[in-house]
């Protein structure tokens, strides 16, 4: 015997089952998003203290690790430093051996000294304010500051060369001291004294005598006339050999020669030829307008500017034409083949475009 309310059960059994699978899955996501907010609320928490003992202890959090990559950002620059490095060596060497020429040597410092001073310590630093103020102020205060400065070298140097009678200023115009002779200045500034005690020389002739007080014994003497004192020329000495209207004409164009090339260069572009050209032109006949007699160290100086012809080939725009390709090529050969070359070519390279952009690496004189 059937009943009819289990008849009727059996026939809502389906829609009551239904109805208790949807409220265990509505009970089992409301559990899930329940369990998803206290652990959302527990890592906020967690958060939180972090970052409080963060404070505490000083560790850098998000803004304050932006603000120091920021800052490294503007500290960590090495191109600056590098040159900051080498001005300030190379200053300190100049200074240590102002003290060992001023402790060898009596007398004041001559205007045409500090010139020379100031010009080496210009030639040490340029590269380093010319970067310094492209990084402050842009590019535009970069230029007014590499002109400002090619003026005053030019006017220093015409200084030297007309109303100092300098020659061929070297470059540095204070050459680093040789401290291995440096010992030896005192002995020959001695020997250079008994020199001049012991004899006198004749105002027409010219010629050497030994002063009667100062003659050996009988048996000593030689009965020859005197040789003249030679001494080594003295390491930082200055180049005073008198230049000829034509060798003056000459220094005055390659004194010249930088301002020519930035009116150029201003007027033309920097990458067109004809800076190059003026400047190649101005070297060629300077070098060869000094051809004649000149002293040891103005042929040394000479032969230096000679030489330095060869950074025309890595001077734009014929670095950029025809250098450019054949050299990185060779670099890149040089450090895929060789051992531990690589170290070194490939930063070279990578740097190449660093010196193209600076205008003391390439046209500093």
């Amino acid at each position: 015997m059937t009943y009819p309310f289990f008849s009727f059960l059996d026939l809502w059994h389906p829609v009551l089952t239904k109805v208790n699978d949807s409220q265990i899955h509505l009970q089992q996501e409301a559990l899930a998003l329940f369990c998803q907010e206290k652990r959302d609320c527990l890592l906020s928490k967690a958060t939180e203290k972090a970052l409080q003992v963060c404070k505490t202890y000083d560790f850098p959090t998000d803004k304050r690790v932006g603000r120091r990559k920021k800052l490294a950002g503007r500290i960590n620059n090495s191109n600056i430093v590098s040159e900051l490095v080498f001005s300030l060596s190379n200053i300190l060497v100049l200074y240590n051996d102002r003290i060992i020429h001023k402790a060898s040597h009596l007398g004041d410092v001559t205007f045409g000294e500090q010139l020379k001073i100031w010009l080496t310590v210009l030639e040490y630093s340029e590269v380093f304010i010319e970067i310094s103020s492209r990084k402050l102020w842009g590019e535009r205060s970069r230029w007014v500051i590499v002109v400002c400065l090619q003026i005053f070298k030019c006017i220093a140097r015409l200084l030297l060369v007309f109303q100092h009678k300098v020659g061929i200023i070297q470059n540095p115009p204070v050459t680093p001291l040789k401290r291995q002779s440096a010992s030896d200045v005192q002995l020959q500034d001695e020997r250079r004294v008994q020199w001049q005690s012991a004899t006198f020389t004749l105002k027409k002739s010219g010629r050497v005598i030994r002063r009667v007080e100062m003659a050996p014994p009988i048996q000593g003497r030689l009965w020859k006339p005197l040789l003249k004192l030679n001494l080594p020329e003295e390491e930082g000495a200055p180049n005073n050999q008198a230049l000829s209207t034509l060798h003056t004409f000459s220094e005055t164009l390659y004194v010249v020669k930088p301002l020519l090339h930035l009116g150029s260069m201003y007027y033309c572009g920097q990458k067109d030829w004809k800076p190059w050209l003026l400047s190649l032109a101005a070297d060629l006949t300077s070098i060869q307008l000094h051809r004649g007699n000149l002293s040891q160290r103005q042929r040394l100086e000479l032969s230096r500017r000679t030489i330095a012809l060869l950074l025309y080939l890595l001077r734009s725009p014929f670095f950029d034409k025809y250098t450019k390709h054949h050299l990185l090529r060779l670099l890149n050969t040089l450090s895929k083949h060789v051992p531990l070359m690589g170290l070194v070519l490939t930063p070279l390279a990578q740097y190449l475009p660093m010196w193209q952009d600076t205008y003391f690496y390439m046209w500093s004189t």
